[in-house]
């Protein structure tokens, strides 16, 4: 969202500032979650707050003294006014969650389910290039790379700068780690642990020959906003007749996992580089080193990658391209023990 503009439901983002700033009840409920998790939590309690007139404090003050059918009557009456079924459930379960970060436990226990009325299925290779192909600027088809070539969820994509990609970016090293912070792992939705390939790369040298991105280390690499991408890329959807079903952004990261599947790597590999560490071998048995992930990832690409044709084909010249490499590399370090052994002869 812009900010200063109100999102669908009339929520500005200075009402979401006023609403923390205000509340110690609500700080102390949204401390140590994610950005955009405060966010979205701030925006429910203003769509409960809405539908009740119970601000926090209000809100908490009467449920200590009422029944505590009455306090699920209550949420349930506000999530009942949301005209979207995911708000409702979401809405529900973030008010059970900030009564509890209160003291409040004497809810009775959750009934309330989610079911999606549809599945959407992720791009398919050939969609992703139409989708492309109907995108102008450089920095939005920069978007959709690095959204197939990470596997990033939005708002993890829109926060990775300058700084996270820096390091491989400027040696030349392909493909790239995006080398993120502490803070975005160890959590429900954790990012993974993943690159850039040569797609992305060579866009990203564009953007930055272009002026659309700035290589400074604390820059955002796609320095736009989430509501802003999703409008174009909506856009560019609906001009290339894509199937609606299809989501806007997370068919993007959907697109991802379909090509890791495809490209057969070990499940704890997989789920490691796709951000699913909620097992305990993902967590803790799996290496983490980037370049023990780095010919994982290379393995893979031929398959991530939407500009390539055959796979199998792109795997074998790749698989001969690092073999000429090692050769090389191997052939060096010959000629250096060569000269070495030289040298110590000439010195006898």
């Amino acid at each position: 969202m812009v900010k200063g503009l109100p999102g669908r439901d009339g929520i500005r983002q200075a009402e979401v500032e006023l609403l923390i700033s205000k509340s110690q009840l609500v700080r102390r409920w949204l401390k140590g979650k994610a950005q955009s998790s405060v966010y979205n939590y701030a925006r429910n309690m203003i769509r409960f707050v809405r539908a009740t007139g119970k601000d926090p404090e209000t809100f908490l003050s009467w449920a200590k003294t009422a029944e505590p059918v009455e306090v699920l009557d209550l949420i349930d009456q506000a999530a009942g006014e949301q005209q979207s079924p995911a708000i409702r459930f979401n809405l529900t379960n973030e008010l059970r969650s900030f009564l509890r970060s209160n003291g409040y436990n004497n809810l009775p226990k959750a009934t309330n389910d989610y079911t999606l009325k549809e599945w959407h299925r992720g791009y398919r290779k050939e969609e992703v290039r139409k989708l492309l192909s109907f995108l102008d600027s450089n920095l939005h088809k920069l978007y959709v790379y690095l959204a197939v070539e990470t596997g990033f969820r939005a708002r993890t994509l829109l926060s990775i700068k300058y700084k996270h990609i820096q390091e491989d970016f400027e040696k030349g090293v392909l493909p790239v780690a995006v080398r993120l912070g502490p803070e975005y792992y160890g959590r429900a939705k954790s990012a993974g642990f993943t690159f850039l390939g040569k797609r992305t790369v060579d866009l990203l040298r564009e953007c930055i020959k272009e002026g659309l991105v700035e290589a400074k280390p604390e820059t955002p690499i796609v320095d736009r906003t989430y509501t802003n991408l999703f409008k174009v890329l909506r856009r560019a959807s609906r001009k290339a007749g894509l199937d609606p079903k299809i989501q806007i952004n997370h068919g993007l990261r959907k697109y991802f996992e379909n090509a890791l599947d495809q490209s057969g790597l070990d499940v704890d590999q997989k789920r490691l580089i796709e951000g699913h560490l909620s097992d305990t071998r993902a967590k803790h048995y799996t290496g983490r080193e980037w370049e023990d992930l780095r010919p994982l990832y290379s393995k893979a690409y031929p398959h991530i990658d939407v500009d390539a044709g055959d796979p199998e084909l792109a795997f074998k010249l790749q698989s001969w391209e690092d073999e000429k490499t090692d050769m090389k590399r191997e052939i060096s370090e010959l000629r250096s023990m060569v000269e070495k052994l030289l040298e110590e002869k000439r010195a006898k």
